[in-house]
């Protein structure tokens, strides 16, 4: 399980950001408010409540980001799923407690963009390859995706400049191809770099400098591998930033 995943789950709540390993200090249990479905739950095939999407609906809707996003195509028959529900109020939680001061206000601007809350859900592939999601529970939008199956892979050494350079050229052909790219973002510079395994390069607003997209590199491979989006954006690299991980910022 990713990153994100191990500190909502493992806590009794997951917001699921990406990459092995820790992010943020588990909270106590008694803070949060999670549901996770298994195989053959009843709620499956009707939504949850308040106009929460269907957990049947949050599979399909995964399913097609896997391949829209990473180019896999998965057959809903074969491929296995985890799906944890968690509520807004969970949420603000999270970001009163983990969020910096100057960053709540924009964050909790965001929150109000997901008053359903968010599934979050790892699919798994018959070969074994795993993608983590972030689904706003509401409206379906995905929020974060990530390859998690190539997590471990270490490059020979820091990237230098040059290498820099070409992920922000990558995190940009990326929106660009996927269609999330608008003339209101821009490229602030900011990596970070996580083990030597993965870059992390952000995109924010041009009107309230709130990081919109934060896009997953895959050092070794030279590739994109996932991106965050609002929310999760800023709740990823603020926990990449403060975990103590080894990293580099430009």
């Amino acid at each position: 399980m990713n990153r994100l995943a191990l500190l909502l789950v493992s806590a009794a709540f997951l917001v699921a950001m990406t990459g092995c390993g820790s992010l943020i200090d588990p909270v106590p249990k008694n803070v949060y408010r999670v549901k996770t479905f298994k195989e053959g739950h009843p709620n499956h095939e009707t939504a949850i409540s308040g106009g929460v999407l269907s957990i049947e609906t949050a599979k399909s809707l995964g399913l097609n980001a896997v391949e829209k996003y990473l180019g896999n195509r998965l057959s809903p028959d074969d491929a296995r799923f985890e799906v944890t529900a968690v509520d807004v109020q969970a949420l603000k939680e999270l970001v009163e407690q983990q969020m910096r001061p100057d960053e709540k206000k924009q964050a909790e601007t965001k929150l109000n963009e997901v008053p359903e809350g968010l599934f979050y859900l790892t699919i798994i592939s018959p070969n074994n390859e795993r993608y983590g999601l972030v689904l706003n529970a509401g409206t379906g939008d995905v929020l974060k995706i990530s390859d998690d199956t190539q997590a471990g892979t270490e490059s020979a050494g820091i990237p230098g400049d040059k290498a820099i350079s070409a992920y922000s050229e990558l995190a940009n052909q990326f929106l660009v191809e996927k269609g999330l790219s608008s003339s209101g973002l821009w490229a602030d510079g900011g990596l970070f770099v996580e083990a030597r395994e993965a870059a992390y390069y952000c995109i924010r607003s041009t009107e309230d400098d709130s990081l919109d997209y934060l896009i997953e590199v895959d050092i070794a491979e030279n590739q994109v591998t996932g991106f965050s989006k609002d929310i999760m954006a800023m709740l990823t690299w603020n926990a990449k930033v403060f975990a103590k991980a080894p990293s580099m910022q430009e």
